[in-house]
């Protein structure tokens, strides 16, 4: 992160549909993500790849009400991360169990994300140190 910038923070499709689902009980801790981006104090990421799943999960497995203002608010809040061929070859070569982890890790890493922030920290048991891997509730209480 370089002086003067907002922490940039990715975003697991967990967290994300957590947040867009307001699935609880994990809704109350991460939409203070949402409200830290309006505040001005992070700028959140979340992979295009994660996005197809996002739409997936909103329109074809839960049928969220309201999916698409849901996805258009969520989004407008976020910056979309690419990740490409590289990073594909890196989470397919990786030693983590599950590829679709993988891919956003190593999307996150390449796009020089300073946190990626999942509630499945035990996924990311591979993670690089300078990518920290840490909870909704572990990244809150980093800002104080």
């Amino acid at each position: 992160m370089l002086k003067g910038s907002l922490p940039e923070v990715y975003l697991d499709t967990d967290v994300a549909f957590d947040i867009l689902s307001k699935r609880e009980p994990f809704f109350e801790t991460a939409i203070k993500l949402i409200e830290l981006v309006e505040d001005d104090k992070i700028t959140l990421l979340v992979g295009e790849c994660s996005l197809a799943n996002l739409i997936y999960l909103s329109y074809d497995i839960y049928k969220l009400p309201n999916a698409h203002e849901r996805l258009m608010d969520f989004l407008s809040v976020c910056r979309v991360i690419c990740g490409g061929k590289n990073q594909m070859m890196q989470a397919l070569a990786s030693s983590f169990s599950d590829k679709e982890d993988a891919l956003q890790y190593y999307t996150a890493l390449h796009c020089g994300a300073d946190y990626f922030v999942s509630r499945n920290i035990h996924d990311y048991k591979t993670a690089l140190e300078i990518l920290p891997v840490v909870s909704p509730k572990e990244f809150l209480s980093t800002l104080g």
